[in-house]
């Protein structure tokens, strides 16, 4: 007998000779009930009802050592391990199948890959070893400065983004490739864990299961290419994992911290998460035997683990809601749903329809297990019928334009509009589990399942969404599955072979080749066929990168001036080869910095949250940049001009340029800023010909050079015999893309500027007026000298701080060429904070006349609120944890004594 078996017979024992004597049990608080452990039911130990009301227990004794009256307690780790493996094997494999990056010369960047999320990644390197512009919570070298805070949260909160500052910088797609595969393994082994801790069962089918969900058709045709989204891939068995402990009443503490982990991680499919986690715990109540006040009572704990788990990271989630209010709004998309053969098509293997439909492939093996739940009969009718009823429930809300607002945080993407196809594959993983987990299902069951598969197969076929041999694969998969679970239970009906271990190893063995096989087949059909769609961005890493990288690095005197790397390879230059420039592409890209440079003629891709560079020397004087890289013929050169400082001293501020939506003058916006008018702007005259094309003739100083901005038109334009300049607008112009202002050249000596413009798309957005600028160089020249004479002696930034020295007695304003945001604060001559004003975009702080320094810090908005919450938020949980510690001490001095006042007992 154990000695904590034999004391408590000893406790016991006392208790029912010696009533007397017997201790009341101590008066509890409401909260120290609510932290307190229940009696769980049958049905959530080891023991369950059966359909004829016998005992059943878990197949554990699948793996052949188990017997019906016992279940054995096995560890999660092998399983776990194995799916890990197993998965980061099977990506890694479809990864040298197709050539890809890192085993080839196919590039994984796809879509925003290698445009967005590198290039933070990047950043992120930068920061973690010192050598970015800027910290955490700014960000100097993109869009001319603005925040980096909320855009750490949404794009590298994940802890496991720090691995990327374990590798040379110049391997930072190798870097985000290991992040990428390391996060699909710890989902395959989360998933793993938690089927085991859901309800005792074989591991090796838990094993296999990961495996199935860890390379889900989501994983590989959603979030492989979207390395955050996979955190919530983690997150949802994770959360599985917080409604066990909130059924069972335990890890108190542990349950906030997960929920904290993963907020911070990825709000965005930790909210999608957060949903399923919820479904998981109500169908896990609902199909309990537990009283209806334990089942509130562990609702309230769950929402209170999610609660405190949110607000600890609010000094994150609060800036990022800050912030994205305050961002480039793009317009939302509207949901069609899919037909559904289409959408039932995407759960059989060898299909891929990413951004069309929802990517439901688990695999075969792992849907026929959740097929067969429905007809084995040692699951509980009730327990059938609730998980039956949440997994259609689930699938038809993908369907609903309304629940799926519900999903995407009503607002639905114009992207990829199943984001949320992660939470049902899990589901499917969990219903599969429910199956097996009970006791292996038998032929019934196996014929069952194998019939509604059929059946998805038939309503399937003719899906362009299938590709080449999908039938032969589930085929060969499905009977594998039901040859290897029909020869387990034939063993297992008779004595002699019931304890026979090599049929299950065999099994086992066969099973793991056949989810490897086709999961990795379905991933390269899922890579190829995607790329047809979405390409990609750019190539990973080479020496052309770092002979730009190491340009860059040489030609920089931050915060002298700033060093304008271009958007030649993607928006987001600036952090990803170094420099301070235009360039930012970022979801939270804020509105008035879109605003400003668009009006100053900048352009910009991605529905305004991709900002492009602008080269025009007038915006290079405004913000100070001093030396720009130019590719010729992919080569880095570099030029330099002479500019003022970062901050410069106006004596007033010019008035608003009045807006005017149907022909924008960026000339006249450049000018304000300047605080010298350099441009001349004709009116013109206009030719349409037959071809749509169009000719502008106008008059303008000869030798001055003429500029052209058509942000609404696509296409190229030129002078007269000159050479043809791209409009960037190179996709609906005015919605997804706008163009920037273009340089065309030298005005001819007879001063006649004759415009010539190729239309790209349809002939339209030619404004009637303010598309014509020509640059007078020498008022520029002049206007610089002013600048440099007045400006700041000496500039210093730090992380997320700015100090400038101005020369003595200065009056008026002091201009700091950095985009107005909310968040920053400034004081001059070491006064009192105060909010700076607006000047056209730009940082412009009041001078008192005897000022000589001007101090500015950056708070992200939203960050002191954050930091109080979080702040609330752990005393609460170090509450709970301490309520916790205080109730099991007091547990045990019951216990001692109760043990002391009988010590005949023993």
């Amino acid at each position: 007998m154990e000695p904590r078996d034999h004391l408590d017979l000893v406790v016991t024992r006392h208790h029912q000779t010696q009533p007397h004597r017997c201790p009341h049990p101590p008066r509890t608080s409401t909260m120290m009930r609510f932290l307190s452990r229940p009696e769980l039911p049958a049905s959530f130990g080891d023991r369950v009802s059966g359909t004829k009301g016998r005992p059943m227990v878990s197949e554990d004794s699948a793996e052949g050592g188990a017997d019906e009256g016992a279940v054995r307690r096995r560890s999660a780790l092998l399983p776990a391990a194995v799916a890990a493996v197993v998965v980061a094997a099977v990506f890694a494999a479809s990864g040298i199948i197709r050539g890809t990056f890192p085993f080839g010369s196919l590039s994984r960047s796809t879509n925003d890959l290698g445009t967005q999320y590198i290039p933070f990644f990047a950043h992120l390197w930068d920061v973690l070893h010192g050598q970015g512009q800027g910290d955490l919570l700014f960000n100097w070298q993109s869009a001319f400065g603005v925040g980096f805070l909320a855009d750490v949260g949404v794009d590298v909160g994940s802890p496991l983004s720090l691995l990327v500052g374990l590798f040379p910088r110049d391997q930072i797609d190798l870097a985000v490739y290991v992040v990428t595969t390391l996060k699909l393994s710890l989902a395959a082994a989360a998933m793993a864990a938690v089927l085991l801790k859901m309800r005792p069962g074989p591991r090796w089918v838990a094993a296999i299961l990961g495996v199935s969900y860890g390379v889900c058709g989501w994983a590989l045709d959603d979030g492989s290419y979207v390395p955050m989204w996979l955190d919530g891939l983690i997150a949802l068995p994770m959360f599985f994992l917080v409604a066990e402990w909130s059924l069972r009443r335990t890890n108190r503490v542990l349950s906030v911290l997960v929920v904290a982990v993963f907020w911070l991680s990825n709000f965005y499919t930790a909210y999608m998460a957060t949903i399923g986690g919820g479904i998981y715990l109500l169908a896990r109540l609902l199909s309990s035997d537990l009283s209806w006040s334990l089942r509130l009572r562990s609702v309230v704990r769950h929402g209170v683990s999610f609660v405190l788990g949110m607000a600890l990271v609010a000094p994150i989630l609060l800036p990022i809601v800050t912030t994205n209010r305050a961002a480039t709004p793009s317009p939302s998309g509207i949901f069609h749903a899919s037909a559904m053969d289409l959408f039932l098509s995407r759960l059989l293997p060898l299909s891929e329809g990413v951004g069309r439909t929802a990517s439901l492939y688990v695999g075969t093996i792992a849907l026929l297990l959740a097929l067969t739940m429905p007809f084995n009969k040692f699951v509980p009718w009730r327990t059938k019928a609730i998980w039956a009823i949440t997994t259609v429930l689930v699938a038809l809300s993908f369907r609903w334009a309304p629940t799926q607002q519900f999903w995407h945080a009503f607002d639905t993407p114009n992207g990829s509009q199943y984001r949320e196809a992660f939470v049902l594959c899990g589901i499917l993983v969990a219903v599969a589990w429910v199956s097996v987990a009970h006791k292996l299902p038998g032929p019934i069951a196996l014929l069952g399942g194998a019939a509604l598969l059929a059946l998805i197969a038939v309503l399937s076929d003719g899906s362009p969404l299938l590709t080449e041999h999908w039938m032969e694969v589930l085929i060969a998969s499905g009977a594998v599955t039901l040859i290897a679970f029909g020869t387990i239970w034939t063993l297992r009906r008779f004595p002699r072979t019931r304890r026979v271990k090599w049929p299950v190893v065999a099994a086992f063995a066969a099973l793991l080749v056949v989810v490897a096989v086709e999961t990795t087949w379905t991933a390269v059909i899922t890579d190829e066929q995607r790329s047809k769609v979405l390409s990609a961005s750019n190539a990973a890493w080479d020496d052309k990168q770092t002979a730009r990288y190491d340009a860059l690095r040489e030609a920089d005197g931050w915060p002298t001036y700033r060093t304008e790397p271009g958007t030649s390879v993607t928006p987001n230059d600036p952090i990803l080869l170094g420099g301070q420039g235009a360039g930012l592409y970022s979801s939270l890209l804020p509105h008035s910095v879109n605003e400003m440079m668009t009006g100053l003629g900048f352009g910009w891709s991605g529905y305004g949250r991709a900002a492009r560079t602008l080269d025009n020397p007038v915006t290079d004087t405004i913000f100070s940049v001093g030396a720009r890289m130019r590719l010729v013929d992919g080569n880095p050169k570099i030029t330099r001009a002479t500019v003022p400082p970062l901050v410069t001293v106006r004596r007033r501020l010019d008035a608003a340029v009045p807006v005017d939506t149907n022909a924008p003058n960026a000339y006249a916006a450049q000018e304000r800023l300047l605080g010298t008018k350099v441009y001349e702007v004709p009116e013109y005259k206009g030719t349409r010909f037959a071809t749509g094309d169009v000719k502008l003739v106008a008059a303008c100083k000869p030798g001055s050079t003429a500029y052209l901005f058509m942000p609404r038109v696509g296409g190229r334009a030129r002078l007269t015999d000159g050479e043809w300049h791209e409009l960037s607008s190179t996709r609906r112009p005015g919605i997804n893309t706008s163009s920037a202002m273009i340089g065309l050249g030298t005005v001819p000596a007879t001063g006649i500027v004759v415009v010539e413009v190729n239309f790209g798309e349809a002939p339209q957005g030619i404004p009637p007026r303010n598309a014509l600028g020509c640059l007078d160089q020498q008022a520029l020249r002049s206007a610089v000298k002013k600048l440099r004479a007045t400006g700041a002696t000496d500039v210093e930034t730090t992380g997320h701080s700015l100090h400038a020295t101005l020369p003595a007695g200065s009056k008026g304003w002091a201009v700091v060429g950095v985009p107005k945001i909310d968040g920053w604060t400034c004081k001059v001559a070491g006064g009192k904070p105060q909010t700076p004003r607006s000047f056209g975009g730009l940082i412009a702080v009041p001078l008192t006349g005897t000022a000589d320094r001007v101090d500015c810090t950056f708070v992200p908005p939203g960050l002191r609120r954050g930091l109080a919450v979080g702040a609330a938020a752990a005393a609460a949980t170090l509450g709970i944890a301490l309520i916790g510690a205080v109730r099991r001490r007091r547990s045990r001095k019951l216990v001692d004594v109760s043990a002391v006042e009988d010590p005949a007992a023993e």
